[in-house]
């Protein structure tokens, strides 16, 4: 147990020395000198802000992104051109929001706030309009007479 200890503090040691981390929090933004930033906020149905959902900005090259805070907020670096922005709730995967296009431009800072929503309820699609319904019933009661009374015969 006690060497077990050892081996632990010195991978610690030997990582924070070394500059790394045993837990990887890297962003995939780039802090680049040109660019700009894509921020906002993420509330649910309720109007409540949504924490830890993380938000997407792509370019149709490269995925970027962020997770909101505690207070809904994001803030991300990217660089400039147009970006595809969309959102997942971890917590909540049935949530959606549709996905807004916005362009970055050097120095630019814009905002897409997300509101998410309930799925949509598909709707039925009924087989037969009601009209048509009651005509099928009335048609098959009068085949059922006229054979009825054939049987009579």
């Amino acid at each position: 147990m006690r060497s077990f200890i050892i081996v632990v503090i010195l991978v610690l040691f030997a990582s924070a020395f070394l500059g790394g981390s045993l837990v990887s929090a890297a962003s995939t933004q780039d802090y680049l000198a040109t660019g700009g930033t894509i921020s906002g906020t993420v509330v649910g149905p309720s109007g409540m802000v949504v924490d830890w959902s993380q938000i997407y900005a792509n370019n149709g090259n490269r995925t970027y992104e962020a997770f909101s805070g505690f207070s809904g907020f994001y803030l991300m670096r990217v660089p400039a051109g147009n970006y595809s922005v969309s959102v997942y709730d971890f917590y909540n995967p049935t949530y959606w929001a549709a996905n807004v296009s916005v362009t970055v431009t050097d120095g630019s800072t814009s905002t897409v706030n997300f509101s998410l929503q309930y799925p949509p309820q598909p709707t039925a699609v009924p087989e037969f309009s009601p009209n048509i319904t009651a005509l099928v019933y009335i048609l098959g009661l009068a085949a059922v007479c006229v054979v009825a009374r054939r049987l009579r015969k």
